[in-house]
């Protein structure tokens, strides 16, 4: 276990970790975890055992990706999204800030909503990065 006291960064010995990537403050990484060049791991972070992350890569803060999680290249995770065990992520899919990807679920298209992702489809949705301009059109109409 690498323990870096004065960031509050914990990473297991086994993991494998780029040269080229940046770890974020309070970011743990898990046994067997293997972090690519050019990933940006931001604070507070958790990746689990065994987690592949592909190069160029952006975990957002206080993200947690769960053991078995594969993430393509190109990927961005939005802010406290959770992404369950064994799921993959395909290149360059971005997913919303406060999402939750379910266990083994397979994502191939970005995810623009704050949403939950189970059996294939979203079970639940609200838009997350784009209530700032539908509130100013709310504004504007009255």
């Amino acid at each position: 276990m690498i323990i870096n006291r004065d960031t509050k960064t914990i990473i297991h010995k086994s993991a494998i970790i780029s040269d080229d990537c940046s770890i974020g403050s309070g970011t743990i990484i898990g046994a067997g975890a293997i972090i690519g060049p050019g990933v940006i791991l931001e604070e507070d972070c958790i990746i689990g055992t065994g987690v592949i992350i592909e190069e160029k890569t952006v975990v957002k803060n206080g993200s947690v990706i769960e053991p078995g999680v594969i993430l393509g290249t190109g990927v961005t995770i939005g802010e406290k999204t959770k992404i369950g065990m064994g799921a993959k992520i395909f290149h360059r899919v971005t997913i919303a800030p406060n999402s939750v990807i379910k266990i083994g679920e397979i994502v191939l298209k970005d995810m623009v909503y704050k949403m939950v992702f189970k059996r294939g489809a979203w079970i639940y949705r609200e838009d997350s990065l784009n209530h700032e301009k539908e509130d100013k059109k709310r504004g504007e109409e009255k």
